[in-house]
């Protein structure tokens, strides 16, 4: 049996789930709330501050081709290797974990063979400190009462072929389920040994998935694990961000207040069809829409057209990126440079929630009321003693 993640409880706030842990991550500790650094879209010159690397997330996704091709093509194989090797170079040898995704092609779904599970299973493991059970997203759209014994047997065979040789904590795999499937995952991997999971949002917003998350957090009070166990997040939305809205409010952030500890990056696929984004994008003009600048102060999401012209107003003072550099034509490189500067203003404030819980406890709800694109609706849902 894998051995259970150290953790180590530090302080909870008073008035919100949010709260500090030290969790174990390999030979290091790292302290939450924290935000996961995704370094594959740095640029050679780009340096990240290291006082911000407390934690790295690599991400591969496979199909059955591309997985053949990383058990048989020795060329394919060695730049999959290299190119990871290259992200973490950039992370600076901070803590790190590889997320690897299946997701075959065609309308139809699922599930990866014996075969392809343990090529899935040996590629996360070779490229992490903690070793994550695969996603399968298509699989995970799919789950109902009736087939979930076979996710079941799934994850139980990712388990088992990571166990045949492992020196390291399993990181288990939970995608957006109902509130019931939350609960068997839970008591499915504390069987095992397993109390640090993470969550696949799948592109939708975490508060539309709190009365899963609660229960989950019950199911782990239930067996004394609420204050030992460490919920890393990824795929989580702060809203359409197709939408002409000039400002969305940054309610990834606020997932750290529903007791969430550690923010990951957005990898999630298209749900829809090719032929819906082809209108979509004669509808809508995506890049506008999606570009956005991140102001912590305020918490919110520019649309980067809308205040380009007018920086000052929010853009932050100790950021990466240098205002001018934003001036570039090149639509690659602005939108490259705002993922880093987000990035870097998400580490900023995971560090400023750390101390706000240490130095006062029962003001997390009173910060978060000072962020003017707060909406009163996501408050209300952030406070504990709150009636819904």
């Amino acid at each position: 049996m894998t051995k259970e993640t150290k953790i180590r409880q530090s302080s909870n706030a008073d008035d919100t789930d949010l709260r500090s842990l030290k969790v174990q991550i390999g030979d290091k500790a790292i302290t939450t709330p924290t935000k996961a650094v995704l370094s594959n879209n740095f640029y050679k010159n780009t340096k990240f501050p290291d006082n911000l690397l407390d934690i790295q997330e690599l991400f591969v996704r496979f199909d059955e081709n591309t997985l053949a091709k990383a058990n048989e093509d020795a060329k394919y194989s060695s730049d999959k290797n290299n190119e990871l090797g290259r992200q973490k170079d950039r992370a600076n040898g901070c803590p790190h974990f590889c997320l690897s995704e299946f997701k075959n092609k065609g309308e139809y779904w699922r599930y990866p063979t014996d075969d392809e599970i343990d090529i899935l299973t040996n590629f996360a493991y070779s490229h992490s400190n903690i070793t994550p059970i695969p996603s399968i997203p298509k699989v995970a759209r799919n789950l109902n009462i009736e087939n979930f014994q076979d996710f079941l047997d799934y994850l139980d065979s990712c388990y088992n072929s990571i166990e045949i040789r492992n020196k390291k904590s399993i990181l288990g795999y939970i995608p957006t389920v109902a509130p019931i499937f939350g609960k068997v995952l839970i008591n499915f991997y504390l069987d095992k040994g397993i109390n640090a999971f993470y969550i696949d949002f799948d592109g939708t917003m975490v508060k539309s998935r709190v009365d899963t998350l609660n229960a989950m957090k019950v199911e782990l009070a239930k067996r004394g694990y609420e204050e030992n166990s460490f919920f890393h997040f990824v795929n989580a939305s702060y809203g359409k961000a197709i939408n002409d809205e000039k400002i969305l409010s940054a309610r990834d952030l606020l997932s750290f207040g529903y007791g969430l500890d550690s923010l990951g990056g957005i990898h999630a696929g298209p749900r829809r069809s090719k032929e819906f984004y082809e209108k979509l994008k004669i509808m809508k003009d995506l890049p506008r829409n999606t570009n956005r600048l991140l102001n912590v102060k305020d918490y919110g999401y520019y649309r980067f057209d809308a205040v380009k012209d007018n920086l000052e107003a929010v853009y932050p003072q100790n950021a990466l990126i240098e205002k001018s550099e934003l001036s570039t034509h090149v639509e690659s490189r602005v939108k490259n440079y705002l993922k880093i500067l987000n990035l870097q203003q998400q580490c900023i404030e995971a560090d400023n929630l750390v101390q706000l819980i240490n130095e006062t406890p029962n003001e997390s709800l009173d910060y978060y009321k000072s962020k003017k694109n707060v909406l009163d609706t996501d408050l209300k849902d952030l406070a504990k003693n709150a009636i819904h």
